[in-house]
């Protein structure tokens, strides 16, 4: 094959990553919705309506302020869509529109929230129970690192930081990136 015809692999790799973990996150929710006892259901939906708010109204903020290259991307996207309809002789004026594309990415959002409640409850109580047995402060810090890292790359996406502190820091005279 020509060079221009060839696929990423990589992509086709990153695909199967993320549709079984899906998968197993969709199984482990059905089975919290299986049991009639408790109250996982509810928490389930409950995160799914509190993510699905909260996905919109990250989206709503501009690309001033959280760096997530949605819009260029978005326009990337309808404009090789736009040229392909166009070579298949079919008149459009894009696939969605960027409100439809958010709403999809909401619920989206909403629906990843809700199948990562409970594993995300077992893990805050497995860092409790690991902080309980740990003795030494060095070990307890470590812990509480470890439990926070996550919190640390989302921070790399608001772009205040990231551009300001981390591309271009304040390191006496010199600027040079970190």
């Amino acid at each position: 094959m020509k060079p221009t015809q060839e696929m990423n692999i990589s992509l086709v790799w990153c695909l199967l990553v993320l549709s079984f973990a899906i998968k197993v996150l969709f199984s482990l929710t059905t089975h919290y919705f299986k049991v009639e006892d408790g109250g996982e259901r509810s928490v389930c939906v409950t995160f799914g309506f509190f993510f699905f708010v909260k996905a919109m109204a990250v989206l709503i903020v501009t690309e001033n302020y959280l760096e997530f290259g949605l819009e260029t991307g978005f326009t990337n996207f309808s404009d090789s869509a736009m040229q392909f309809l166009e070579k298949q002789g079919l008149e459009s004026q894009g696939p969605v529109s960027k409100l439809t594309f958010k709403f999809f990415l909401a619920i989206f959002c909403s629906l990843i929230g809700a199948f990562l409640t409970f594993p995300g409850l077992r893990l805050a109580q497995m860092h409790l129970d690991a902080l309980n047995l740990a003795t030494e402060k060095i070990t307890q810090t470590l812990l509480h690192i470890n439990f926070l890292a996550p919190l640390f790359m989302v921070l790399l996406w608001v772009k205040p930081i990231t551009k300001d502190y981390i591309m271009n820091p304040p390191l006496g005279k010199e600027s040079v990136p970190l």
